[in-house]
């Protein structure tokens, strides 16, 4: 008796699996969320090093309405190279530095729509921490450590403007992205040689409505 019940009750679900997946596979953009894995390269300078490419991987999450979304991320750069911090009086210091971990967030507009295809693009921030630093040149007056000891630990975190552009193409539940990201330099941050720029490509998954949808 118990072998029937069970069979009955598979059956049962045998027979809404099409239906549910009929439903999911036409699942709209419009108030949906995202959650995509991506991987790529950082290109950046610093006063010691030109033109550095470093590979990176991340994690990404975006919130879709009609045109617009917000866009959540976390990123993992992996690079080992120098660059320098200075002291009062305008002596250069070297410094190693090795990864850097990044969280940003921005606001997107997905102004157009050509088929399975939208180009995106949106403004936000991001907060920047080099994981690890340490001094190569040592100063000759030893009373110059504490300073230059208090100026890299200080240049090794930055939050920043970013800027974003990208395109996304959409299968049913899944969505190819490439997309480029531009980061201003600033002076007080140890990648200060010349703006950074982020190239990305990965895949995002739609997980569902991102509002409460009346019944």
């Amino acid at each position: 008796m118990r072998t029937v019940r069970w069979m009955t009750s598979g059956l049962a679900l045998a027979a809404l699996l099409p239906a549910v997946g009929a439903a999911q596979s036409n699942r709209p953009f419009q108030d949906s969320w995202f959650w995509g894995a991506k991987a790529g390269v950082m290109t950046f300078s610093t006063t010691t090093v030109s033109n550095h490419v470093a590979p990176s991987i991340g994690f990404d999450m975006i919130v879709t309405r009609n045109k617009g979304g917000l866009y959540i991320s976390g990123e993992q750069d992996f690079f080992n190279t120098t660059s320098a911090v200075m002291d009062n009086q305008g002596n250069r210091y070297r410094v190693a530095m090795k990864d850097m971990r990044r969280y940003s967030a921005a606001a997107l507009a997905f102004p157009v729509q050509w088929g399975a295809l939208r180009p995106y693009g949106g403004v936000g921030f991001s907060m920047n921490l080099i994981q690890q630093v340490g001094q190569i040149d040592q100063p000759a007056d030893p009373l110059l450590e504490p300073q230059i000891s208090d100026q890299l630990q200080n240049n090794r975190d930055r939050i920043s403007f970013t800027a974003l552009a990208g395109l996304q193409a959409s299968y049913r539940r899944f969505s190819l992205f490439g997309q480029v990201t531009y980061m201003p330099s600033a002076a007080n941050f140890l990648m200060n040689g010349r703006s950074t720029y982020m190239l990305e490509g990965g895949i995002r998954y739609n997980v569902g409505s991102s509002i409460d949808r009346p019944e």
